[in-house]
């Protein structure tokens, strides 16, 4: 007993920095110390924790070996015997560095998706403009067909001569040409008022605005002569205050 008692204490002295806290005022000494042992084991979530130096009680306290816990909660210990200091560092996961490699490739494969929906929604985005565009295109190009015909229908006999109206163009912008073979009616043209011409023209370019989807569209046209196509005269419409210009005076 007294040779386990001696042995004690000179692993209590060894283990001395670990077992007494240090402070700025603290002395180098050496002391006696009276270890009792009591075949003490540790447990760690019900498994014991080997270790070769026996854990031991001084004065009441229970002292156990630093390197053996340090081992418990994956901490690395080492020993300066220069200055007599103890360094505790955590230890390096291994599994931790697999882990984080594995959640990288996941976060580079996801970001890698993500890219590839992001270009298949512009992809999507921009078939469906095209095919807004073209369906509004399709939607215009049928009404100023209709238009087109009901302008003929109202206006191809005025004043009993024969005209020709077409229509091309879009929702901003359409262009008017109305026609007549003067080589046939020649004479009947010239006796044609410029206040008759201009309530046709100005009849026209009102019956296009009165198209809701060409409310807003600016026109231009002219009148011109179908058998030699010389252009007799022009004319204009300004949407934006519904001015109409006849050869370019202000109806």
């Amino acid at each position: 007993m007294f040779k386990k008692q001696y042995l004690a204490v000179a692993s209590a002295l060894v283990l001395t920095a670990g077992l007494f806290p240090a402070s700025s005022d603290a002395q180098v000494a050496k002391k006696n110390l009276a270890a009792t042992y009591n075949n003490i084991k540790v447990l760690y979530n019900g498994n014991q924790v080997s270790t070769t130096i026996e854990p031991f009680i001084v004065n009441g306290t229970t002292y156990i070996p630093l390197r053996m816990m340090a081992g418990v909660f994956n901490k690395d210990i080492t020993w300066d015997g220069t200055n007599y200091t103890i360094n505790v560092k955590d230890q390096a996961d291994p599994g931790y560095e697999s882990q984080l490699a594995q959640k990288d490739a996941e976060i580079s494969r996801l970001k890698a998706q993500i890219d590839d929906l992001n270009d298949e929604i512009d992809g999507l985005e921009d078939d469906l403009a095209d095919y807004e565009d073209d369906d509004n295109s399709d939607d215009i190009d049928d009404v100023i067909d209709d238009l087109e015909d009901q302008l003929n229908d109202d206006y191809g006999d005025f004043e009993d001569l024969e005209w020709d109206i077409s229509l091309s163009g879009d929702e901003d912008d359409i262009e008017v040409e109305i026609s007549i073979d003067l080589s046939e009616y020649q004479d009947d043209f010239d006796d044609l008022s410029n206040s008759k011409l201009e309530k046709l023209v100005e009849d026209i370019v009102n019956d296009i605005w009165d198209e809701s989807d060409l409310e807003d569209a600016d026109i231009e046209g002219v009148i011109i002569d179908s058998d030699s196509d010389d252009e007799q005269y022009d004319f204009e419409g300004d949407a934006s205050d519904g001015s109409i210009y006849f050869d370019g005076d202000e109806i």
